[in-house]
């Protein structure tokens, strides 16, 4: 699902407009009874409503909201701010609310509000995506007004006061408990510093032109269960083998760390690869090869050379319980400067890069290359940001200067592709957030990159189904009680859950 600018988003009102053709005032009917639809589906009819209105197409979506719960029976008192200008459309809806002698008040402070009973539910329809300064005066005195009370706050399409494609100007904002928002998720609901402000968001699809969506080019994305379908790899034919899926190396493992290589194993086992090998020390072979049967062991000292261990090797993947010393930093520049299979660097590896992220330049041509930092692991290599905004565009200028993708892991964990694109994850849920849920991802890539994929589709498709793994075990497990490991054991089932055998 692309994820549009707020500019891109008039585009396609306006496209729909003279395309579909309806008139604009139509498609805000549209929109508003998407809104009733889910407020009836959630609320009594005993329930009042209190919608606080713009006069600009968000009061309009507000003022048509109001006559529709008025027409279901609701009882419904609508609030409009006071002022000169107004859109058509707010308006009309304003002069069809009056025709059904539904009294609207007219405010410009919050003064003679009251505070309502906290059984009300308040709707918020003041701004929308229409906002193109910081919000001040009655507006701003308004949004306080608001969040001082313990009622419930809906928001119609954004939170009043926040941009769509930034942070804040200021902090009058609404904090909404609920936005519902029109055709396409927005890029500030991506950015930590706006979770208390969105609450839980939801997208409604208002019927928006679809041709639009398929020519228009966005570089902001949200990986939904549709969009992964676009993402899977071939079904296995009759006569397969496991010499057609790939060869993964996974390189890793230290004293005390040696989970990190039985987790990141176990979820490259599930990725489908034809063949496994780990490389570990000496002392942890015993470890793995009892607890991982199913792939090869092997130590540094057992090569004959490394030009002939990693010939045939369709990806490799390093870093899991590494310790940082000079020993692994030397195998590190050696990998980056001669594998010339897809390499993934996870961990203690991307620690010892960020003291030298010269060697990516380094890589040989046309070699894929995949980062998994967290964000510490992201401030290391490219130092401390202002904020969420600031660190997404770092990730851009980095993967365009090494040429490399970027897995920023975190809630709606971000691909950042070579070419400046960027991927926003649906999948996963605060229960993730524990030691070795990296290296599930990790290892799961890797297999991804070893049975062929193409990088983006191996990175995009392995971040999907660790969310969606990290789901099952969250609802078999609890967020609270599941564990990294249970997120290697689930993968089996998200497979399944996007219709992979």
């Amino acid at each position: 699902m692309n994820v549009y600018s707020s500019l891109q988003i008039r585009a396609w009102d306006s496209y729909t407009i003279s395309h579909e053709p309806i008139a604009s005032i139509d498609l805000m009917e549209r929109a508003a009874k998407k809104v009733l639809i889910w407020i009836a589906h959630r609320y009594s009819i005993q329930t009042p409503f209190i919608i606080f209105c713009g006069r600009g197409n968000n009061g309009g979506d507000g003022l048509a909201l109001a006559r529709m719960l008025f027409d279901e029976g609701f009882r419904v008192q609508p609030f409009l701010l006071s002022g000169n200008s107004i859109t058509d459309d707010c308006k009309t809806n304003l002069e069809r609310l009056k025709t059904l002698q539904v009294p609207v008040t007219e405010i410009d402070s919050p003064i003679s509000l009251g505070k309502p009973d906290p059984d009300v539910v308040i709707i918020d329809a003041l701004l929308g995506t229409g906002l193109t300064r910081p919000v001040e005066g009655k507006v701003a005195d308004i949004i306080q007004f608001l969040n001082g009370l313990p009622n419930t706050i809906i928001s119609i399409d954004m939170p009043s006061g926040l941009p769509a494609d930034n942070l804040p100007a200021n902090s009058d904002v609404v904090h909404a408990d609920v936005t519902l928002s029109f055709q396409c998720p927005k890029y500030s609901f991506f950015l930590p510093e706006n979770e208390h402000i969105l609450g839980d968001w939801q997208v409604l699809d208002i019927g928006l032109h679809p041709s639009y969506s398929h020519a228009e080019k966005s570089g902001y994305h949200f990986v939904d269960a549709e969009m992964i379908k676009d993402y899977l790899p071939p079904a296995r034919g009759v006569f397969s083998h496991k010499g057609h899926f790939g060869h993964a190396v996974l390189s890793g493992g230290s004293e005390g760390m040696m989970g990190a290589m039985i987790m990141a194993a176990t979820a490259c086992l599930k990725s489908g690869a034809g063949l496994h090998t780990l490389l570990v020390p000496e002392w942890g072979r015993p470890i793995l090869q009892t607890r991982i049967p199913e792939a090869m062991c092997y130590t540094q000292q057992q090569m004959a050379t490394q030009h002939a261990f990693y010939t045939g090797k369709t990806a490799v993947g390093v870093g899991m319980g590494w310790v940082g010393d000079e020993y692994h930093a030397k195998l590190l520049q050696w990998l980056i400067s001669n594998v010339t299979a897809p390499l993934l660097i996870d961990a203690t590896a991307l620690n010892l890069l960020s003291k030298n992220p010269e060697w990516l330049a380094l890589r040989p041509p046309n070699a894929a290359t995949v980062l998994t930092p967290h964000t510490g692991e992201f401030v290391r290599l490219t130092g401390p940001s202002v904020n969420s905004v600031e660190q997404l565009e770092k990730a851009k200028r980095f993967a365009s200067d090494y040429g490399v993708f970027i897995i920023l892991k975190g809630a709606y964990t971000r691909l950042i592709t070579p070419g400046g694109l960027v991927y926003f994850n649906s999948t996963g849920n605060p229960g993730m957030a524990k030691g070795g849920s990296g290296d599930v991802l990790a290892g799961l890539i890797t297999g991804l990159l070893a049975k062929g994929l193409a990088p983006a589709m191996a990175c995009l498709l392995g971040v999907y189904l660790h969310g969606a793994a990290g789901d099952i075990a969250a609802t078999e497990k609890s967020q609270t009680g599941m564990t990294a490991m249970d997120i290697a054991e689930a993968l089996p089932e998200a497979w399944k859950s996007i219709g992979v055998a």
